[in-house]
């Protein structure tokens, strides 16, 4: 007859081997989704950037800068391949200079696009996947870019993740087994905080709050190595890499929050949309390089010009939005005015000390002055812009201005 410490230090050790056991795998899993999906952008934006730059000697049949192009694209981290092909498939330049005027068989761009081929394992003992963009101009397809993109990265994180993760839940069952009794309580509380900020990690939510408690044995190693992992993917996740700034997909939900809270508290909501003048320009004269850092420059100068509170996210290319909780509309316009000036007046300047000038036309739209719902304010905010533009640009229209609006 088994006694009630025995049955407790079984359901004990039971519940923690089971928790941890769970919690691990989700949390790789979870990783390895994330991760695939990030590096498949990754590839995906080094793809258009190839089929971009191409077009032009594609056109002019110049083999010398289609090379160059390649190589390029091969110093790219994690980029096994990198070709150019016409629309029957055949390969017009290549990173092996041996396969050029050979027929590609794998894949080829047909409808679709962008494509993202089959995962395959390469010679190297690789998990590959090919990756395609059409190479265009003025509306007609040339070919394609084609590069094989590797997840070599992702397969050694993820090997390395799950190691600890085991590591860990080895240790813990074994000092589970050693004290269950004494143990109990101390070791199921931390586990089961982890378990729900895994499930809240898996649904995309990473505000995770942390144990009140601090634990300095194996316990507390896991939980700060997963607070650590969880901020690691909320950085990679929740923010653009090339600026900083929130994401598309965070803005929305934050967007919904605020509406929500506005309406709830009967408080005001500013929404600003903005977008670089002649971005196009500045790529073309000086190329996506400094292209790239005039976007960091924009984000840095709207830090600079806005509360800790408001929301900062790039929406897209060169547009970015801008979400000012509890801001009237003179609040609003002096924000927005502010924006313009400093960036109108804070030039971009080169290594070789040229200036870029630098204007952003802006449109304002307030919850639930301009309209009470919240996916009709970025539409609103965004026609506002486009009036901006319109105006001369380097300008502040507000939602309110415009001649009609369907709230």
């Amino acid at each position: 007859m088994k006694t009630l410490k025995a049955k407790i230090s079984v359901q004990i050790i039971c519940l923690i081997v089971g928790a941890q056991l769970a919690t691990g795998l989700l949390i790789v899993f979870q990783v390895h989704k994330a991760m695939h999906h990030e590096n498949h952008n990754l590839g995906l934006a080094v793809a258009y950037d190839l089929a971009h730059v191409c077009a032009k000697s594609l056109i002019s049949a110049d083999l010398a800068e289609l090379r160059n192009y390649i190589r390029y694209t091969m110093s790219q981290e994690y980029v096994t391949q990198a070709m150019v092909v016409d629309n029957d498939c055949r390969i017009v330049m290549h990173n092996n200079l041996a396969k050029v005027g050979e027929q590609y068989s794998r894949v080829c761009l047909q409808q679709e696009m962008p494509l993202f081929g089959e995962h395959y394992t390469n010679e190297r003992g690789e998990t590959v996947v090919d990756i395609l963009a059409p190479i265009e101009a003025g509306g007609v397809r040339l070919g394609s870019a084609i590069l094989t993109y590797s997840h070599i990265g992702i397969d050694n994180e993820v090997t390395i993740l799950t190691r600890k993760i085991f590591l860990i839940f080895f240790i813990s069952s074994m000092i589970a087994i050693l004290f269950a009794i004494l143990l109990a309580e101390y070791v199921s509380r931390p586990i089961r905080h982890l378990s729900r900020a895994a499930d809240e990690l898996g649904s995309g939510q990473f505000n995770i709050k942390k144990m009140g408690t601090k634990y300095s044995d194996e316990i507390g190693e896991l939980a700060r190595s997963f607070y650590v992992m969880a901020g690691k993917l909320e950085k990679e996740i929740c923010h653009d890499t090339l600026t900083g700034l929130h994401t598309r997909n965070v803005f929305q939900i934050r967007l919904a929050e605020e509406c929500a809270n506005s309406l709830r508290h009967n408080s005001p909501l500013a929404l600003l949309m903005l977008d670089v003048d002649h971005f196009k320009k500045v790529n073309d004269t000086h190329g996506h390089g400094v292209g790239d850092a005039v976007l960091r420059h924009i984000a840095a100068t709207l830090h600079e010009a806005n509360r800790v509170g408001d929301c900062l996210a790039r929406y897209g290319g060169e547009e970015f939005v801008v979400l000012l909780p509890a801001t009237q509309r003179q609040g609003a316009l002096h924000v927005a005015e502010k924006i313009r000036q400093r960036i109108e007046t804070h030039s971009f300047q080169l290594p070789d000390g040229t200036k870029i000038p630098l204007t952003v036309s802006i449109g304002i739209a307030l919850f639930p002055e301009d309209t009470g719902e919240y996916a009709w304010l970025l539409e609103l905010a965004d026609q506002a812009m486009y009036e901006a533009k319109k105006k001369g640009r380097n300008t502040v229209v507000e939602a309110s201005a415009l001649k009609s609006t369907d709230a």
